[in-house]
């Protein structure tokens, strides 16, 4: 029998955008880009409807977390709830998740938003009155 030969195939795909679709498009990026919030994902740890016991709480993850993750308390009426990290995407949340478990067992990734990372405020100064 002979030797088959083979062939490389190459292909190329192009896409050619309606300019209105691609406005919109822009237009959605732009949006994420100057949100102050988009949609990310936090640890939780535990909750209190007593202050000073999630604060206690609150202490022992930044002990632990604190230089790596940080953590926060967020008052959800009635409840002080203690979160750890902000995550933008599931993969870092899950990778965050197994180390926090080992102090927290009962830890758990929620999807919620976050502070946009990549949101700076301008603000613009008054102007000066002579």
């Amino acid at each position: 029998m002979g030797k088959l030969g083979t062939h490389q195939l190459q292909a190329q795909v192009l896409y050619e955008v309606e300019p209105s679709v691609a406005k919109a498009d822009e237009k959605r990026k732009e949006k994420i880009a100057n949100a102050k919030k988009i949609n990310g994902y936090r640890i939780f740890i535990g909750f209190s409807n007593k202050k000073s016991i999630a604060q206690e709480l609150l202490t022992k993850a930044d002990e632990k977390f604190g230089s790596t993750f940080g953590a926060q308390i967020i008052f959800d009426e009635p409840n002080f709830k203690v979160y750890i990290g902000t995550f933008t995407t599931q993969a870092e949340a899950d990778a965050a998740l197994v180390e926090i478990r080992k102090e927290f067992p009962t830890a758990r990734k929620l999807k919620m938003l976050i502070p946009n990372p990549n949101y700076t405020e301008t603000v613009e100064s008054a102007p000066s009155k002579p």
